[in-house]
């Protein structure tokens, strides 16, 4: 919610007692959750600057409505957990603690008298606990959870049925835990048993739930346990962890391993302790001993983890890399009978029968090798690993896996065949794999292996039966290897070979039946010729295989998207082909049908497209060169801001902007360099002239009108660009004696005459305007004059009140 202000105003003080009383009168219960959130909202916002004792001390209507709430029998329930919410962040402070303490609303909202028949609603015990949460951040409120078998009843809350309640009491157990150990005066702790009692007792309770073999038991210790660690200190860390290896031991052992996720998320959570790391700690063996235990799902995703850290032991990360590629071995090992080559793996895992028992299953096969692609193309990403991944022999098992998505690979093996059933037409796995190939092209690979995936690539971009989703990931994958080799020129060869082959398959699509297809070509075509810029050889394989007309011609396409695509493409392929002998795009013959969907195209995305592109040629100085580019520049901007499309407005005030940079830097450097920075020499003529210009191409009435538009972003980009050309259109001098607001300027607009189209005119016109205080005013949301909390305290008493006066009060 948008604040005027921290502190509470006079009228907010006032209207606060009378939205107390409503909000306990049951003749009128307050259905809108939203609003107790809100409240919540602006009491936090209070208390930045306001202390809670002072807050309370002022406004006895506060510590009122707890004892209101808590005197009714059946108090409503949503008020109920409002009110304990509300006290928690008060009672945060010490002085807003001890207050509420001396009114016993502290001991009443959050002892036992709270257990009735209330308690059985979830939203109350989560209100509790977030209470509690709030209000643990100083010695007394720990002092509290002595009391009445709180903190029983906060460890009893992890076993709730309720997951949200379960949750946020496994977020409260850690945040107790951490705070006994951090506020409670105690002597240094070495061992666990120098923690405070209270850590202790959370502690062993946390170890009784993980020893106790009940499955719902050992997934919230491991949860609590998690939540722990990942905030406790280095130092903590190393005492708490061996009481936590311990019976992790024993949990490794049973089959089937109990919550295998949680225990994974903590044992990651823990290598993340440079102090925890040392070759010689437990938590290597009981990580080597889990890679082993774990199911394969499991093992898979620990091993990722470990290998992204960059503290593992190299034999340790050696197992991971093990596990982790398990799946690709058996994949190349199954289907080696045909292929006549073996897996790529010296060790395997203890029992390989696993993997090939989940293979030789349909779902399983299609989830255990997409966890294991997903797994890989992000550890492609990565910069270095500790452990180098056996590059050729993926890239092998990958292609086979694409090979077998689409009935390419051809394997007598029984264990390959059964593979190959399930994954093809597995789109999928087809994603997943084609990820991979995208993220090898930052590993070295020889020329050989390159050809196999070219041709991989090849066969799925010409296939008619591929899925759209799956093409686009096959475009991608050959984006990324043609910005590697316009990065490098060790393939380059191989890298134009690949793509003189790609453009027939390319032309072919893009005459395809399905606009998604056509679409995604002509995306793929785009990014290509913006990552190959500069190489005349690969401008000369576009120009010679005529892509270009042919995506000239789907300007007229039917549908939006490809127009618009089409619209960037040929904005592109301009770009690149602008300085070659034989120009196949050339911008005069373009800006006809430019101009003409910027006219008539019903849908905006193509007239987004087309000033985008007009600003993209005017940065790169080819609208410069056409014959007659002011009177072009002049009807954009004129058809532009009449557009009823806010998106299009904007990006015509870009080129604008980009218009008025470009003219204004020719001006001032067209001084003499040896009277630049003294302030009476910027050439006033240069200038001028320059405003001039922009006005011949109704620049300012572009941006004028911009800054009227009652579309905000438009409005809010009109005046950042007119602030930043102010002190050179006023020379440097920005002051007025008058300072107008928009309103003032809508007026002026209308009752322009002839001198309205004079440079000075502009200039006087910006020169008056408080642009400051307009651009403040627009980067404010729309909500700010009507969410203010004196508004949403004026809102509530009238939505209860409705419109007669209750004399309920609430003190």
């Amino acid at each position: 919610m948008q604040q005027s202000g921290v502190t509470m105003d006079a009228e907010c003080a006032q209207l606060l007692p009378h939205v107390c009383g409503v909000l306990v009168d049951n003749r009128q219960l307050m259905t809108d959750d939203s609003i107790y959130e809100k409240l919540l909202d602006w009491f936090k916002c209070l208390l930045g600057t306001v202390s809670a004792e002072d807050l309370l001390n002022e406004n006895p209507c506060i510590p009122g409505l707890f004892q209101k709430v808590l005197s009714i029998e059946e108090a409503d329930h949503s008020l109920l957990a409002f009110a304990m919410r509300l006290v928690g962040v008060l009672a945060a402070q010490e002085g807003g603690f001890k207050y509420l303490m001396s009114d016993d609303v502290i001991p009443n909202m959050f002892g036992e008298c709270i257990y009735t028949d209330t308690w059985k609603d979830a939203s109350i015990r989560r209100a509790w606990i977030q209470g509690l949460l709030s209000m643990v951040q100083h010695q007394e409120a720990l002092c509290f959870l002595h009391r009445g078998g709180i903190l029983e009843t906060m460890l009893d809350l992890l076993m709730d049925p309720s997951l949200f309640v379960a949750s946020a009491a496994n977020d409260l157990v850690a945040h107790v835990f951490l705070s006994f150990v951090k506020l409670t005066d105690h002597p240094v702790i070495r061992h666990v048993p120098d923690l405070p009692a209270m850590a202790r007792r959370i502690l062993d309770h946390l170890e009784t739930l993980l020893t106790s073999g009940v499955s719902p038991s050992v997934t919230r210790s491991l949860k609590a346990l998690s939540a722990i660690v990942r905030d406790c200190t280095d130092t903590m860390a190393q005492i708490l962890w061996p009481r936590i290896a311990e019976p992790i031991h024993p949990l490794l052992k049973q089959r089937p391993i109990l919550d295998a996720p949680h225990l994974e998320e903590l044992l990651l959570t823990v290598t993340r302790f440079p102090v925890l790391c040392k070759p010689d700690c437990s938590l290597w063996m009981i990580i080597k001993q889990a890679l082993k235990s774990l199911s394969p799902f499991q093992a898979g995703s620990l091993a990722f983890g470990i290998l992204k850290s960059n503290t593992c032991p190299p034999v340790i990360c050696q197992q991971a890399v093990c596990v982790l590629l398990h799946p690709l071995d058996c994949l190349l090992r199954g289907s080696s009978t045909e292929l006549g080559q073996a897996g790529f793996l010296d060790t395997l895992v203890p029992d390989p029968a696993v993997v090939e028992n989940l293979l030789s299953r349909k779902t399983s096969c299609v989830s255990l090798l997409c966890q294991c692609l997903s797994h890989l193309t992000e550890l492609c990403d990565m910069d270095c690993l500790a452990t180098p991944l056996p590059h050729s022999d993926v890239l092998r098992s990958v292609e086979l896996i694409l090979c077998f998505c689409i009935g390419r690979a051809v394997c007598s093996a029984p264990a390959g065949l059964t593979i190959g059933r399930w994954l093809i037409g597995s789109l999928r796995v087809q994603r997943s794999a084609l990820d991979v190939i995208g993220g090898l092209s930052r590993w070295p690979l020889k020329p050989d292996a390159l050809i196999k995936m070219y041709n991989v690539l090849t066969s799925y971009l010409e296939n008619p039966e591929t899925d759209p989703t799956v093409l686009k990931k096959a475009f991608q994958a050959s984006l990324k290897w043609l910005q590697a080799w316009h990065r490098s020129d060790k393939h380059w060869t191989e890298g134009r070979i690949f793509l003189q082959g790609l453009c027939p398959v390319i032309m072919k699509r893009l005459c395809s039946p399905s606009w998604e297809v056509r679409d995604t070509t002509l995306e793929f075509i785009a990014n290509v010729t913006a990552a190959v810029k500069g190489r005349a050889d690969v401008v000369q394989v576009l120009i010679s295989s005529g892509l270009p007309q042919l995506v000239v011609d789907l300007l007229k396409d039917p549908e939006s998207y490809v127009r618009a695509s089409a619209v960037t493409c040929v904005g592109q392929i301009v770009n690149i082909t602008h300085t070659a002998a034989a120009e196949p795009l050339r911008c005069e013959d373009l800006v006809p049908h430019l101009m003409d969907i910027l006219r008539h195209d019903t849908e905006g995305f193509p007239r987004r497209a087309v000033v985008k592109v007009f600003t993209d040629w005017l940065r790169n100085g080819h609208m410069q060169e056409l014959q007659d580019s002011e009177i072009v520049l002049s009807q954009i901007l004129a058809m532009a801001y009449r557009d009823l499309d806010w998106e299009v407005k904007v990006n015509a005030l870009d080129l604008a902007d980009s218009y008025m940079s470009q003219i204004l830097e020719m001006g001032s450097s067209q001084s003499c360099p040896y009277t630049m920075g003294l302030p009476s020499s910027k050439s006033s003529l240069s200038i001028s002239k320059a405003l001039i210009k922009c006005e011949r191409v109704g620049l300012f009435q572009a941006l004028l009108t911009g800054l009227c538009d009652c579309d905000r972003p438009v409005a809010l980009k009109a005046c950042e660009i007119l602030l930043a050309v102010k002190p050179k259109m006023c020379n440097g001098d920005t002051s007025s004696s008058e300072q107008h607001g928009r309103d003032w300027l809508e007026h002026m607009m209308k009752e322009k005459d002839g001198a309205g189209n004079r440079p000075e005119w502009a200039t006087e016109v910006i020169e008056k305007m408080d642009l400051d205080k307009i651009k403040c005013s627009l980067s404010k949301s729309s909500d700010y004059l009507h969410e203010t909390p004196l508004s949403l305290l004026q809102d509530i008493k009238a939505t209860l009140w409705g419109g007669e006066m209750h004399d309920a009060d609430c003190y």
